[in-house]
């Protein structure tokens, strides 16, 4: 595939913001404070965003690739939260409110979608409404299934593809990615020959490596671009952050192997779905 841009481009941002559906940039105060080059993405959700520090391995494919724009993440993230309860709380909203992000990512409860699909579809669009207020663009952070409950993606995918249908927002198919990933045999090479799992040992939260492959379909799909190739780079860490930027978790490396057919899976899943990204 014919890459977006290089970090030579000259039109380097222009042409990435229209690989996102002509993302906004900053203005007026806003980009005297902020750094204009970079992405802004808040991330708004819970532990399955937090753990291994999601927003800074997504941050540090970014910087790695030639045809990406650098992601600079901020978060709000509670443990165990659903998108009512951050529109309660109030921290999400204020900083949505703040301003200047070009993406906010939203994840619900892991099994609220599957649970309580209504209760998802009436939250999504409050959010939605406060985030095309201030000129960014929505994603949906669609996750996984639990281990023990494979056959629960059909019913998470719906409700995230019907809240995103509902909103106008982009879907990062995460959760596809993942049923993919656990029926391919080259995966389950690589992961026995790591002793690795995309799981950690709850069979809920992702392991570093699951975390890995969520990080290469956010970058596929906010840059429409492959990630194969990228470094094998992932973090670790079970700890809830402050909201605000990352303070960045301890990096450690998956196997190359392990790494490239996570990346292949990613792509596998991403690609067919670019034509359809407005």
């Amino acid at each position: 595939m014919k890459p977006l841009v290089t970090l030579r481009h000259v039109a380097r941002i222009a042409l990435l913001a229209v690989g996102l559906g002509a993302l906004p940039r900053y203005t007026g105060a806003q980009a005297t404070a902020r750094d204009t080059t970079a992405l802004h993405v808040l991330f708004v959700g819970n532990s399955y965003t937090y753990y291994n520090d999601l927003p800074s391995v997504v941050a540090d494919l970014s910087r790695a690739s030639r045809e990406a724009q650098r992601v600079a993440p901020e978060q709000v993230l509670f443990g165990g939260h659903t998108l009512e309860m951050h529109l309660a709380r109030g921290d999400a909203l204020a900083a949505i409110r703040r301003g200047g992000w070009n993406v906010v990512v939203l994840q619900e409860q892991s099994t609220r979608p599957i649970d309580a699909p209504s209760a998802t579809l009436r939250d999504v669009p409050r959010l939605a409404a406060e985030t095309r207020a201030v000129g960014a663009r929505l994603a949906l952070y669609l996750t996984w299934a639990r281990e023990a409950r494979p056959l629960s993606q059909d019913t998470l995918t719906m409700t995230y593809t019907s809240a995103a249908t509902a909103t106008g927002a982009l879907i990062v198919p995460v959760g596809e990615a993942w049923r993919r990933a656990r029926a391919d045999p080259a995966v389950g090479v690589a992961l026995r020959e790591a002793q690795l799992s995309l799981f950690d040992a709850d069979g809920s939260h992702p392991s570093p490596a699951g975390t890995y492959l969520a990080a290469v379909v956010f970058f596929s799909t906010l840059f429409r671009t492959s990630p194969i190739g990228l470094p094998p780079t992932t973090r670790r860490t079970l700890d809830e952050p402050r909201p605000g930027p990352p303070a960045g978790a301890p990096r450690l490396a998956l196997p190359v192997s392990l790494a490239r057919e996570l990346q292949r899976v990613a792509w596998e899943v991403v690609q067919p779905r670019l034509a359809a990204i407005p």
